[in-house]
């Protein structure tokens, strides 16, 4: 009896189990299931929060803060501002500490920076100094109002100024202030803007001419005295292009080509050649990037602000979208940094890949490289040093 009561225990307990093997079974189905459906929910929560700019606060990066009408008067600059007023112009560090300064009294006074110099002058005025990071380098009293200015790399100074009996003087200085050269224009047109030539070898002046019926641009090639004695520039070459427009924005394509932009135009000068691209609704910028130009334009007025690069051959390439407020563009090392909308945004230069992009909480008036990875920002109302 107790062998047949135990057979009969172990019946009713492999029952009783092949009864939860099912429900065992669907449990872990339904288990595998909704573990499956939860690895697709979290999936898809990362993808969607990839996609979602994070605002970067500029009150918590280091910095400090001023008043919109201070900021209007700061330029980024070696590794702080500039602050550029009529009477006074200091360099200040990045907590806002003054380095050094140095008065002045100019009317109008505009700011020029190119590397390490800043060329300071008075527009519709007579005065302009140059500076570096320790200070003053020198001073100039010209001998006709200037309208314009332009610094090379290395900080020669060329400056557009009145000039009695002809249309404008371009006055040149090397940097430390030396006389090097002064050309006249008399039947040319007016100078409106200046550049130097990559290896400084050559000045290029935009000029136009307004004795005819219609606006006619030109392209005004001089070369700078090689001797000590010799105080003439060379006279190299003069362009008449078929467009009516002012072209004032100088860039390079390599050495030897010159590229002049106006609101639409897009001219590229080599040799005997002028090539012209007249396809743009709204040129912003245009500036050098290695061996060729980048240029920031938009469709028309309202479309979005786009940048593309044009290498040796002046050929339009595919293009990237910016957004829909151009503020200022940097360069450095064959990157570009673009301040548009609320972002700053770092490119590519050639191939247009997007390297890096931050969205901050304040409106950017303007921009500058402090260095690799760290942007200088002028805002409404501070100067914040900004890690991309």
């Amino acid at each position: 009896m107790p062998s047949i009561d135990t057979d009969r225990k172990r019946k009713k307990r492999s029952a009783k189990r092949r009864s939860l093997l099912p429900l065992l079974i669907i449990f872990i189905l339904l288990l595998m299931a909704a573990s499956g459906v939860l690895i697709y929910l979290v999936r898809n929560h990362l993808g969607a929060a990839t996609g979602v700019d994070t605002t970067t606060r500029l009150s918590a990066q280091s910095g400090f803060s001023c008043e919109y009408s201070e900021a209007q008067k700061l330029y980024p600059f070696s590794e702080g501002v500039l602050k550029v007023t009529a009477t006074r112009v200091a360099y200040l560090s990045m907590t806002g500490t003054e380095i050094y300064g140095v008065d002045i009294k100019m009317d109008k006074p505009f700011c020029v920076i190119q590397g390490d110099h800043a060329l300071i002058a008075d527009s519709g005025g007579y005065f302009c100094m140059l500076l570096d990071a320790k200070g003053e380098i020198y001073q100039k009293q010209m001998t006709g109002a200037i309208s314009f200015g332009a610094l090379s790399s290395d900080g020669y100074a060329g400056l557009i100024m009145e000039q009695q009996d002809t249309k404008g003087a371009v006055y040149l200085l090397d940097a430390q202030g030396n006389f090097l050269a002064q050309w006249n224009s008399v039947e040319s047109g007016y100078p409106v803007s200046i550049s130097f030539s990559p290896d400084k070898s050559v000045v290029d002046i935009a000029l136009v001419d307004t004795d005819g019926s219609s606006m006619q641009p030109r392209l005004k090639k001089i070369g700078l005295p090689t001797g000590s004695q010799d105080k003439k520039p060379k006279d190299l070459a003069l362009y008449t292009p078929d467009v009516s427009s002012i072209l004032s924005n100088i860039s390079y394509i390599g050495k030897d080509k010159t590229v002049l932009a106006g609101i639409s135009d897009l001219l590229c000068f080599s040799g005997d050649s002028i090539q012209t691209i007249s396809s743009y609704g709204q040129i912003f910028s245009v500036f050098s990037s290695g061996d060729g130009v980048n240029v920031i334009y938009s469709d028309g007025i309202g479309q979005e602000v786009r940048m593309e690069y044009l290498g040796s051959g002046f050929v339009r390439g595919s293009s990237v979208v910016l957004g829909n407020n151009f503020i200022e563009a940097r360069t450095k090392d064959g990157s570009v940094i673009i301040a548009v909308d609320d972002k700053i945004i770092q490119v590519n230069a050639v191939t247009l890949e997007t390297e890096k992009s931050v969205k901050v909480d304040q409106e950017i008036l303007k921009i500058g490289y402090l260095d690799e990875n760290t942007v200088i920002v002028v805002t409404a109302d501070s100067v914040r040093e900004l890690t991309l």
